[in-house]
């Protein structure tokens, strides 16, 4: 017996379903009034509720010898229980699923069927089609949240076929008829080797992610194939690449829920995890970590990362302010842990332990989001689900961090470090002068490339590649005072005026972080390594510069396919375009380095 709670309103207490042997559903609506009603269906496979709650959508297993005409796929309303809409479908997955698609305020639904998505009114079905997209071989679809009709968008995706690019486009539905031409999307972006799309729009319909999975990875850098994300603006403003930070796997992309920032965790273990706002534009680099799923609370003022699965367990609880920048709040980690769903206060977190993802110590527990565990129930059969009960948007306030609750938070987290680990033994050919190996290990703490931060912070103005940089204050003093040091002999420098050097670090180090170093201009050795640098830097902008030549070779080839509508292109070409990824990975590597 499974007690599942309905969305939204108020006058549904509660869903309470149970299967038996026949795959006999029995659907009980508790309603103020105390009244029951009661649905029989046979075959039931899957159920789900529209945006307000005021219908049921259910899936029945298709009967061989009824055809076409039995009406698997219906939508019944939850007042009266009688059947709204009733159409056949062959075949449900739970990508697709659910197969009728309604719009915020529930007054149109759309279906997908072969090259059509056809949208109806949800009232007045019998009156048939009332917009149709007509898209051959469509993959997937997904409407707008917009609660205003006249704004209301349609997503596609189509995948690749014959040698022509698969693409996911966006069309305003109030443009849509009835006729067998489509007109033309407002944005659309192209992409090749991707088997699979996910199409996710923001809370306000302006913004749109498509996240493609392709089996194969051509590099061979990933057993689990291939991701990608492309953003695709609304208003056709602004369509591209979603840049990866790091080389790997797409593990979630979630946005907030006031469609304002999106967060995406990427790359292999530690993944980096980085937030994004609304015009794709990086804002916060929240660093690497053992984490494959991202979770906001429902105000979108908290945020939690987590690493389930074949990860330790850890969850991050995040603060993020109003300029985009994320602070830690605390740390935990539950090893056994499965799903996860914040509470409709923003201010707790449930995780679970559920079947058949692992059928021993079943349970859950409910965290702070400061990091205390108040619930810790362990349940003896095999625990299938467990979730919070919904309330209405706007039930609970977005409230701040407590004083009280930084405090012990930040008490956690200074006498919840992690003690430090034995190192194993390490032979003698390896060993450092501290006893420690020289053999790099590897952590899911984190790698080399930093805690994170603010991005676009303190980086200046990009440079072309190879060209000098600035000369800064601190660079025009020390040039002076070489001067000065040549003209008057050795012993010159000492003379400099104190607020001329710089203030030394605690730790010894300057304040950038890097180690002060003592330079002899008469030293041979430094003369020879500035020369090995200089040469260096010389060799890597040339690189750079072929490089850019090989992107922009790629480029107008797309043009060239894309103007001859997917052909034209000799096999060397082709080729040529399958090497984009490599070439692009190769030069943000170099222009990172220099």
């Amino acid at each position: 017996m499974l007690r599942c709670i309905t969305e939204g309103k108020q006058n549904h207490d509660c869903l309470v379903v149970s299967l038996d042997i026949n795959f006999m559903l029995q659907v009980r609506l508790l309603l103020h009034s105390l009244q029951d009603t009661i649905l029989k269906l046979p075959q039931i496979v899957a159920v789900a509720f529209s945006p307000g709650s005021t219908f049921l959508q259910t899936f029945q297993r298709p009967q061989k010898e009824a055809g076409n005409a039995d009406k698997n796929l219906k939508l019944l309303d939850l007042e009266s229980g009688e059947t709204v809409v009733q159409l056949y479908q062959k075949g449900m997955s739970k990508e697709s699923w659910p197969a009728l698609q309604l719009t915020s305020d529930e007054a149109l639904l759309a279906h997908m069927v072969n090259n059509t998505v056809n949208i109806y009114k949800t009232r007045a079905f019998a009156e048939g089609v009332q917009y149709k997209l007509p898209l051959k071989n469509v993959g997937g679809f997904g409407l707008s949240p917009a609660a205003d009709t006249s704004k209301l968008k349609l997503a596609a995706w189509v995948p690749e076929g014959k040698g022509a690019p698969g693409f996911v486009g966006i069309w305003d539905v109030n443009s849509l008829g009835k006729s067998q031409n489509a007109p033309a999307p407002l944005a659309r972006r192209s992409f090749f080797r991707a088997n699979s799309v996910r199409l996710y729009w923001n809370s306000t319909g302006t913004a749109l992610l498509a996240i493609t999975a392709a089996d194969v990875d051509v590099t061979n850098q990933s057993y689990y194939g291939e991701q990608k994300i492309h953003y695709l603006a609304a208003d056709a403003t602004n369509d591209f690449l979603v840049p990866n930070l790091k080389d790997g796997p797409i593990h979630d992309a979630q946005w907030s829920p006031d469609g304002c920032f999106f967060v995406v965790v990427a790359g292999f273990m530690p993944a980096k995890t980085v937030l994004f706002d609304a015009k794709c534009k990086p804002v916060f680099d929240l660093g690497s970590g053992p984490y494959n799923i991202v979770k906001w609370n429902p105000q979108g003022r908290f945020l939690a990362l987590c690493g389930f699965g074949n990860l330790p367990g850890d969850i991050t609880f995040l603060d993020k302010k109003a300029d985009g920048k994320c602070k830690v709040i605390s740390q935990v980690r539950n090893d056994v842990a499965v799903t996860c769903d914040w509470a409709p206060d923003g201010r707790h977190f449930l995780t679970a332990t559920v079947a058949p993802r692992l059928n021993v110590d079943n349970g859950y527990q409910i965290w702070r989001y400061t990091g205390e565990k108040i619930l810790d129930k362990r349940v003896d059969k095999g625990l299938l689900e467990a979730s919070w009960q919904p309330a209405p948007a706007g039930t609970y306030p977005d409230l701040p961090q407590s004083p009280r609750a930084q405090a012990s938070s930040a008490v956690r987290a200074a006498t919840s470090a992690a003690p430090q680990q034995k190192q194993g033994y390490v032979p003698p050919h390896s060993r450092r002068g501290d006893g420690t190996s020289t053999a790099s290990s590897f952590s899911l703490s984190g790698d080399s490339n930093g805690p994170g931060g603010k991005l676009g912070v303190a980086r200046g103005r990009a440079l072309p590649p190879g060209a000098a940089p600035p000369d800064t204050k601190a660079a025009s003093k020390n040039s002076k005072r070489r001067s000065k040091k040549k003209g008057s002999g050795v012993g010159a420098d000492d003379t400099a005026a104190p607020d001329d050097e710089p203030e030394p670090h605690p730790n010894g180090a300057a304040s950038s972080g890097m180690e002060t170093l003592t330079i002899n201009d008469d030293s041979a050795e430094t003369q020879a390594a500035a020369y090995t640098s200089s040469n260096q830097g010389t060799d890597s902008a040339k690189k750079v510069r072929n490089l850019q030549k090989k992107m922009k070779q790629i480029e107008q080839l797309k043009d060239k396919r894309d103007a001859a509508g997917g052909s034209g292109l000799t096999p060397e070409q082709m080729q040529k375009l399958e090497t984009e990824q490599m070439v692009m990975s190769e030069l943000r590597h170099l222009e990172q380095c220099a």
